[in-house]
């Protein structure tokens, strides 16, 4: 393993965000996730318009997805990017576990402790 050093002024940031004053919508649309246990995979739905789907992706795992994501340049901002990384995570842990998945919420891991 290799060793991890600081330099000798190295700046320390204390991670924060707020949920309301940070959040924008992508202008190119949004997207409505869903565990899909009869085909034990992920559901995506892509939207422009109110709840309305113009593009279905359907994965196995969130590389698969965000990946087909990128290539088909269906995100502007890198906030949405990291924002549909981290839910198609849950989306992932929860097909696995057997969890209920509702996007935009936390896990309830307490199935699984």
């Amino acid at each position: 393993m290799e060793i991890v050093t600081y330099k000798k002024r190295y700046e320390k940031v204390t991670a924060s965000w707020d949920r309301y004053k940070e959040w924008k919508q992508d202008k190119k649309g949004y997207f409505l996730i869903r565990v899909n246990r009869k085909n034990k995979n992920i559901d995506v739905g892509f939207c422009k318009n109110k709840n309305e789907i113009s593009i279905k992706i359907t994965g196995n795992n969130p590389q698969e997805i965000y990946h087909t994501i990128l290539r088909k340049r269906m995100v502007s901002s890198m906030h949405h990017s990291a924002y549909l990384g981290k839910e198609l995570h849950k989306a992932y842990v929860a097909l696995k576990f057997g969890l209920e998945y509702i996007q935009d919420e936390e896990l309830d891991l307490k199935r699984i402790i």
